[in-house]
C-alpha cells in the first residue's frame, strides 16, 4: 500500500510537470514563435513585392531609356556654334517676304542656360492666315532650331486701295503677336549633323525628302504644310467686299432692255450687257426672262445669300414686243 501511494505521488508529480511544460509551450512559447514566423512571412512578402516593383520599374526605365535614345538618334535640329541677331532678323525677313502687310521685330535680349544660349525677339504684324501658318510651320519644322511661344491671334478686315484699278479691296487677315527664340552654342552632341544621310539613323525614324524646300523631319510628327481650313475667315463678313473688279452692281444699276439672251444695264455712265452665268458685283446672273422682262441675280453679301430681281418698266416690254418695224395695212 505504501508503494502504491508513493507511485501515485510520483505519477501525479510527473503529470503536473508535463502539464506545466506543455502549458508553457502551448500558451507562451508557441504563440511567440508563431508571431515571429508570421512577421517573417510578412517581411518575405514585402521583399517579394518590392522585388516585383523594382523589376517593373526597371522594365519601364529601360523602355524610357530606349525611347530617349531613339529620339536622340533621330534628332534633326541644327544648333550653330555662333549666331548674331542680324542672322536671325535676316532669316525671319526671308520667311515673311510675301503675304504679310507688316512684320515688326523687336530684340528682347540674349539668354544663357546650362545647355545652350538663345536670342529672344518680339514679333508682331498682320498677314494672310496661310502665310502666317507657313511661317509658323517653317519655324517649328525647319532644321534651324527656333521656338515660337506666347502666340496670340486676332481677326482683322483690312480695306486697301488697288492703285492699278483705283478701287478698294477687302482683305481678311490675321493680326498676330508672339515671341521667337533662336538657339545657338549648345552643348556637345546637342546639334544634329549638318548633313543627314538615310543610313545615318535608324530606318523609319527620319525621312530624307526629294523636295528641296522641305527639311528632313520625323515622319510621325510632320504636320501638313498647308492648313486644311482658315478658321479666321468668317462665315458672315463684318463688311461687304468692295467692287474690286468694277463689275455691274445690279442693285444700283438700271435694267434698260433685254436683247435675246443679254440683259443691258445702265451702270453709272456705262451701258453694259451680261448673259446668264456671267459674274456681277457680289454674285452672278442666274436667269434672264425676256418674256417677263425680268433678270435675276444671286448675290453673296458677305456670307448672306440673296436674290435680286430687276424688271423692265411697264412700257419697255410693250415697246420690245412691238419691235422696230411698222406694219403697213393690206391693200
Amino acid at each position: 500500500m505504501k508503494n502504491i501511494g508513493v507511485n501515485g505521488w510520483i505519477m501525479a508529480g510527473c503529470w503536473v510537470l508535463v502539464s506545466a511544460v506543455g502549458g508553457y509551450y502551448t500558451f507562451r512559447h508557441q504563440p511567440q514563435q508563431l508571431d515571429h514566423l508570421q512577421k517573417a512571412e510578412q517581411v518575405a512578402r514585402m521583399k517579394h513585392a518590392e522585388l516585383v516593383t523594382l523589376e517593373s520599374e526597371q522594365a519601364t526605365m529601360a523602355q524610357m531609356a530606349d525611347d530617349a535614345l531613339r529620339k536622340w538618334r533621330a534628332r534633326y535640329k541644327v544648333i550653330p556654334e555662333k549666331m548674331t541677331t542680324a542672322d536671325v532678323v535676316g532669316y525671319l525677313n526671308g520667311l515673311t517676304g510675301s503675304g504679310f502687310k507688316n512684320f515688326d521685330v523687336t530684340f528682347a535680349g540674349e539668354h544663357r542656360s546650362q545647355d545652350y544660349a538663345y536670342y529672344s525677339f518680339q514679333v508682331s504684324g498682320r498677314a494672310y492666315y496661310n502665310s502666317l501658318y507657313r511661317l509658323i510651320w517653317e519655324l517649328e519644322n525647319n532644321r534651324d532650331f527656333y521656338r515660337l511661344r506666347d502666340l496670340s491671334l486676332d481677326h482683322i478686315d483690312l480695306v486697301t486701295q488697288d492703285k492699278v484699278r483705283g478701287t478698294d479691296r477687302l482683305d481678311v487677315m490675321v493680326s498676330f503677336r508672339a515671341t521667337v527664340d533662336a538657339y545657338f552654342d549648345g552643348i556637345d552632341g546637342a546639334s544634329a549633323p549638318a548633313g543627314l544621310e538615310p543610313g545615318m539613323l535608324e530606318e523609319g525614324m527620319i525621312a530624307i525628302r526629294d523636295d528641296e524646300e522641305l527639311p528632313p523631319v520625323p515622319l510621325d510628327v510632320l504636320p501638313d504644310v498647308r492648313p486644311a481650313t482658315n478658321p479666321f475667315y468668317p462665315t458672315v463678313l463684318e463688311q461687304i467686299p468692295p467692287n474690286t473688279y468694277g463689275r455691274i452692281d445690279v442693285e444700283q444699276a438700271t435694267l434698260l432692255s433685254i436683247v435675246g439672251d443679254q440683259a443691258v444695264f445702265q451702270d453709272g455712265e456705262d451701258v453694259r450687257a451680261v448673259r446668264a452665268g456671267e459674274k456681277v458685283y457680289l454674285g452672278q446672273i442666274v436667269d434672264i426672262d425676256p418674256a417677263a422682262g425680268r433678270v435675276t441675280a444671286r448675290l453673296n453679301k458677305g456670307g448672306i445669300i440673296d436674290e435680286v430681281v430687276n424688271t423692265l418698266d411697264s412700257v419697255e416690254p410693250y415697246r420690245q414686243a412691238m419691235g422696230p418695224d411698222r406694219l403697213a395695212p393690206l391693200n
